[in-house]
């Protein structure tokens, strides 16, 4: 049970939930094209800040957690887990080098590479796509990416089939924010898809505030949840981690 709620609170999700599809003011024009869609989402997608403090809950099993979130962007991002009567759950640490966490209750922790996180969510990921997942962006720079464009559900499909690798991108008619997206590698087996299904804009930059995972693996197969309730752009926050001395380091396989 440690290693999910700490895996938990580094994707900041919650258990068994079910999307609601979204009804949009306008219709999809056939005549866009895929520059068009990636030019205009690039545009909306701009963020302009330098930290970002999130203020958000979930829940893991029977437990409602209470999440932090500290953003230095492009640096680093700091989770810290809260439960009632338990003060902090656990700690995650996120680097463009490595990932960091440790569990309180069990005097835990781990440190390493992506591995672990990438084959757990059924995705290959590093700093800045963690980033761009929690942040209500593309995993992928779109202007890299070869891509077929279609409608589909009244949503602007970019998507690419290439080496075993599928990846499709769906935008919103009315403002081409990303609705959603997934990835599915097939010869090993795993799949994950990303769904936005609102936004709040503040202080000129815009932010999901629910997000929906659903990822497949040989040996997980899960769907999550997180709300972000409180927004701060470009205030003085600190990066506290340290590693309690007395330890005991664990491996995740």
């Amino acid at each position: 049970m440690r290693k999910y709620i700490a895996i938990a609170a580094l994707v900041l999700l919650v258990m068994s939930c079910k999307s609601k599809k979204t009804v949009f003011s306008s219709e999809a024009d056939a005549s866009v094209s895929m520059r068009e869609v990636v030019r205009n989402y690039d545009l909306q997608s701009a963020l302009a800040f330098e930290t970002l403090h999130i203020r958000g809950n979930t829940s893991v099993s029977i437990f409602n957690i209470n999440l932090d979130i500290r953003i230095r962007k492009d640096k680093m991002i700091l989770i810290t887990a809260r439960a009632p009567l338990m003060g902090n759950v656990a700690k995650v640490l996120i680097t463009p080098d490595y990932v960091s966490y440790y569990y309180r209750q069990d005097s835990e922790y781990f440190e390493g590479d992506y591995e672990f996180l990438s084959n757990w969510l059924g995705m290959e990921l590093d700093f800045q796509k963690v980033q761009n997942l929690l942040l209500g962006r593309t995993l992928e720079d779109l202007k890299r990416e070869r891509l077929d464009i279609a409608i589909e559900d009244n949503l602007y499909k970019l998507s690419s089939s290439r080496y075993g690798l599928d990846k499709a991108y769906f935008f919103e008619p009315d403002n081409f924010r990303l609705a959603k997206q997934w990835v599915e590698q097939t010869q090993e087996k795993r799949s994950a898809s990303i769904e936005y299904l609102k936004y709040r804009s503040q202080e000129n930059n815009s932010l999901p505030s629910v997000i929906l995972i659903n990822t497949l693996s040989e040996k997980h197969k899960n769907e999550f949840q997180i709300e972000y309730r409180v927004f701060d752009f470009n205030t003085a926050i600190s990066f506290p981690y340290e590693i309690p001395q007395g330890y005991k380091r664990i491996e995740i396989d």
